[in-house]
């Protein structure tokens, strides 16, 4: 088996963060370091991880200081800690959220993809999220390895420059990877969980608001986000989703807000974006 370093950014995930350590814990291929970041918790997450890592030896528990500014998701943090020289003893990298679980062998599986592809630079599973029926997947196109549970290959990872702070990192990454020539996919035969769904901490109109201003972060093109907020016009919450996407995305324009994507990668997506709404081929099969 490689090696390869695992990495979770955790803040007040004393519900969730019990099962990701005992899902990795119980992999058939184990990281050579683990390491959790405790991002100012107010509960009792601080005490899980120290517990964690006086229990396994390759998990490394950071605890950082509560009430300091901090930029939406986990991000910034994760780059605080994978620094070159911590990349530079692993070829791979898992960045899992705390509210993830899945299988002994979702690692192994990962791992025998990259194997067989060497162009491929970011894979994930599917990921299932709960419902009032029951346990649904994600429904994402086949490059799209999910944000909350991922795996890089270290050269890709260093090639797109890390992980970008803020809403949209994980469509810049896959993006960014797919213009310097590495395939992205989620596999259909690895499956994984997200316990707490998308959005789900914030409610479902200021997720819409939300998702918005992640496209426009992310450099998506307005004809493309007109197309999808008229798709989003027929899910939750129904009539206004799309609305309040586009009120997302729009808004920043009006506050003519810097994008994280670099412009190189901002016209690569909406080339692609634009090749999709044509019917024409694009690297997204």
């Amino acid at each position: 088996m490689r090696q390869y370093v695992a990495i979770t950014p955790a803040r007040d995930e004393e519900k969730y963060i019990p099962q990701l350590i005992r899902s990795m814990a119980a992999q058939t291929c184990h990281p050579s370091c683990w390491i959790i970041i405790d991002d100012g918790s107010t509960d009792s997450t601080g005490q899980i991880i120290a517990e964690a890592a006086r229990t396994y030896p390759w998990i490394q528990a950071h605890h950082l200081r509560h009430g300091r500014k901090r930029s939406p998701g986990g991000e910034s943090v994760i780059m605080q800690f994978l620094t070159d020289r911590v990349l530079a003893g692993y070829p791979f990298i898992l960045r899992a959220d705390a509210d993830t679980s899945f299988e002994s062998d979702m690692v192994e599986l990962l791992m025998k993809e990259f194997d067989n592809d060497s162009r491929l630079g970011i894979a994930g599973p599917v990921l299932f999220e709960p419902s009032p029926s029951g346990w649904h997947p994600q429904q994402e196109p086949s490059f799209h390895a999910p944000g909350p549970l991922k795996m890089y290959s270290t050269a890709c990872f260093l090639a797109i420059g890390g992980l970008k702070p803020g809403l949209g990192w994980d469509t810049i990454d896959l993006m960014s990877a797919q213009m310097l020539g590495f395939r992205t996919a989620r596999f259909s035969h690895i499956r994984a969980f997200h316990h707490r769904p998308q959005g789900a901490s914030s409610g479902s109109w200021r997720n819409r608001v939300s998702q918005g201003y992640a496209a426009y972060n992310a450099g998506a093109s307005p004809l493309w986000m007109l197309a999808r907020a008229g798709w989003r016009t027929f899910s939750w919450p129904p009539l206004i989703g799309g609305a309040l996407m586009l009120a997302g995305y729009f808004r920043g324009y009006l506050c003519r807000w810097p994008r994280a994507a670099s412009p190189e990668v901002v016209s690569f997506t909406r080339r692609q974006q634009m090749r999709r709404l044509l019917m024409r081929q694009t690297v997204w099969r």
